[in-house]
Parts: C-alpha cells; structure tokens; sequence
C-alpha cells in the first residue's frame, strides 16, 4: 500500500500549508462511466444509483460500523455487461462493477479503506495483488471459481483512494481472458478523469 501524499510544505516564513483537494461532488459523478471501458459491446446492466452503509457492507458489521465511524456522506455504484457467445472463449472483461463513496476528509477515506481491504482480504480463497503505484492508496485481490459449464472464472477487485474518495472496481471473465490487470487499468483511467470540485 502507498502512503497518502501531502504536501506539507514548512518554510520558516508560516506559510500555510496547502488545502488538500476534496470531491464535493455527488458520488454518482465520480463513478467509472461506459465510454471508459474502452469496449463498445459492453451495455449498462444496473444504472448508476445511491447506496448506503448496509448495503455496501452485507453481512459484514464490522466494516458497515467503520464506514459509518468514518462519516460516509454519499455513495453509489453501477454495473456494466457485455454479452458473449461463449464465456469459455470470451477475452476480456465480461462484467464491471464500479463503486464510489465520499467522505468529509481524506483521513476519513483513509480508515474506510483499510475496512474495505479488510472486508474484501476476509474472502475465503481470495489472493492479494500489488497495484504498483496507484491513487493515494490501493489494493487489489483476486478470486477464481468454476462457473456451472465448467469454465475457470476470476472476479478482480480493485480498491483505491484518491483524496476523500474511495472507489472499488470489480471485474469479472474467464480465467485467461481477464484479471487484476484489467481492473488496475480501469482504476488507472478513472484516476486521469478525475476533477476536484
């Protein structure tokens, strides 16, 4: 994981230091959007809407009572498909899930990632992945299974923090066609698109 960066300048001269830059935005707008995908077949499968503690966490109470702890002031998530004919040959990523909650400061996104890491590290069988350098904190994990038809199947996690937001990407194919990789590029391009206000 990254240290938060923060500039903190301290000139002898009692210069302030720097605000740190904030989203203000309702979560819905920093949500990862189709024409990122970079993949025209890929349709939305649930539109963008609002979610709360308890719907974030599940059955997890620990991680909905650290999000509540840290003061979520807004969250939202979409998901987006693409049809294949044949899940056993399909290269790339078949299904993405984008996920953002804001908070009132970076140290309280700071805690509500560590929960998510948390939360998603507790999966039974999943595998932790570097994401090299990647928002101001980031972590990603990785879990296989065997879908009905016999097919190897991955689901990629992303979790990432950039300032007060936290934002999750989920992608999902075969073993082979897609992975952590996908997810981390995908994460790479909602960084770049990302503006403060």
């Amino acid at each position: 994981m990254l240290l938060p960066l923060l500039a903190a300048c301290g000139g002898g001269g009692g210069s302030p230091s720097p605000t740190p830059v904030l989203y203000r935005g309702p979560a819905t707008s920093y949500l990862l959007g189709l024409d990122q995908l970079h993949v025209s077949e890929f349709t939305v499968a649930e539109k963008a809407h609002t979610v709360g503690e308890q719907a974030l966490s599940g059955d997890d109470a620990q991680l909905d009572t650290s999000l509540r702890a840290a003061g979520m002031q807004d969250a939202a998530s979409v998901r987006y498909f693409r049809q294949v004919a044949e899940l056993a040959t399909a290269n790339g990523f078949v299904d993405v899930r984008s996920t953002v909650m804001r908070f009132g400061s970076g140290g309280a996104a700071h805690r509500a990632f560590l929960a998510e890491v948390r939360h998603t590290d507790a999966v039974p069988n999943i595998v932790p992945e570097s994401t090299d350098a990647l928002g101001d904190e980031a972590h990603a994990d990785q879990l296989t299974a065997t879908a009905p038809d016999g097919t190897q199947v991955v689901e990629a996690t992303v979790v990432m923090r950039n300032a007060n937001l936290v934002q999750i990407v989920v992608v999902r194919g075969r073993v082979g066609g897609t992975g952590v990789g996908d997810a981390i590029v995908l994460a790479h391009t909602w960084l770049g698109s990302m503006r403060a206000g």
